[in-house]
């Protein structure tokens, strides 16, 4: 069988004017990642990326550590297919109307860039009602076209690839979650309550072959528990 490791960017920059690059916890992460997979040297035969910053930053320390070590990986290649979903769009479509049928929500609104807690119980209340479907506007990102392309994207790369392979693909918590999905024909609520599990700088590991895909691993940190540093274990 056939193996990918779906690998987790590091840490965004949460609360700052541009979100989309390593945080200074984040590229710690992805350094004691990169370390870590050199010193596994897997030898992948092929490394995927999506387009987002973060997770080319994370890509690029992984291979920049490889190189250090004596050893190199190829060129990942891009594919938009493991973008995280544009959780931005979601909120501002789906925020207004919550708050017109719940108007206690503001509370935590107004709480949201300086109370994590605050603003992860409006943000779960945000995708629940966004991965039912039930409440999309003529335009902006639909759940189901956002877990399709994922699944599209997996396809691509497995029929590309022979037998005995291992892949590497950076991406984010979304596209892991409907991996683990695909693999383990989860339900849309639990597929979404598995993405707030997924961790910075995480590896979850999948073998697939003619048959299907499996899940092989989920939410690997040990490589940052072993660093004994509390702060290096981060969602956001």
């Amino acid at each position: 069988m056939s193996e990918i490791y779906l690998i987790r960017h590091g840490q965004a920059s949460f609360g700052e004017e541009v979100y989309d690059k390593l945080s200074p916890t984040g590229i710690r992460q992805a350094r004691v990642l990169a370390q870590h997979l050199a010193h596994l040297n897997p030898s992948f035969d092929m490394v995927y990326c999506g387009t987002m910053e973060r997770q080319r930053m994370t890509a690029k320390e992984v291979l920049g550590s490889f190189e250090k070590n004596g050893n190199s990986l190829p060129q990942p290649r891009m594919l938009n297919a493991f973008d995280e979903y544009d959780s931005h769009a979601v909120w501002n479509i789906q925020i207004p109307q919550m708050l017109k049928e719940d108007p206690s929500l503001s509370k935590d609104l107004d709480r949201v860039y300086t109370d994590r807690k605050a603003f992860q119980r409006l943000f779960e209340a945000v995708m629940t009602r966004w991965i039912s479907g039930a409440h999309d506007p003529p335009e902006g990102p639909r759940w189901h076209e956002f877990t399709k392309g994922v699944r599209e994207g997996l396809r691509k790369i497995m029929k590309n690839h022979g037998p005995k392979k291992k892949l590497a693909v950076f991406t984010s918590g979304g596209p892991i979650s409907a991996a683990v999905q695909t693999a383990l024909e989860l339900s849309d609520e639990k597929t979404m309550g598995v993405s707030w599990q997924i961790m910075n700088a995480s590896i979850t590991r999948f073998k697939y072959s003619a048959n299907g895909v499996a899940l092989a691993g989920f939410n690997d940190v040990t490589h940052l528990e072993l660093e004994k540093d509390k702060n290096l274990l981060t969602y956001r």
